[in-house]
């Protein structure tokens, strides 16, 4: 497996950034498409798969789990050259800012291309990111 993570600050506190990074549901907003697959049944969404077109990278993804805190987990279904996936993402209030930590581990279908999946994975995570942090200013 492959694993990397982005560490990053958002100038706004967690309330604020898990209120549009936390809905699996819904774009943060401009750049980031969001269609909603299929519903989850389970609590907090649990379940749920959708689409998600960040630039020019549209995957299909289940949300895994929610909590405890804000957090949430997910895996890639489809739409990446990954036989597995699974990533979580943590937002923790640091005074008047937030502190993201997104935890992504991997296996690449082509051997030897782990590298170029991770480039990709995290210019869409960051672009996401940025389009969050844009919504709570």
């Amino acid at each position: 497996m492959k694993t990397f993570t982005i560490n990053r600050m958002i100038a706004s506190s967690a309330e604020k950034v898990w209120s549009v990074a936390g809905n699996f549901l819904r774009s943060p907003g401009p750049g980031v498409e969001v269609t909603v697959e299929a519903p989850g049944k389970g609590p907090n969404g649990v379940g749920t798969e959708r689409t998600i077109t960040i630039g020019s990278v549209t995957v299909r993804e289940q949300l895994a789990s929610v909590g405890p805190g804000m957090t949430f987990s997910y895996k890639i279904l489809s739409g990446a050259p990954l036989k597995q996936h699974q990533a979580t993402a943590a937002f923790t209030s640091k005074g008047a800012s937030t502190e993201v930590r997104w935890d992504v581990s991997f296996l690449p279908k082509v051997p030897g291309t782990g590298w170029i999946v991770a480039m990709v994975t995290k210019k869409a995570i960051n672009q996401y990111l940025d389009v969050v942090e844009r919504a709570v200013q």
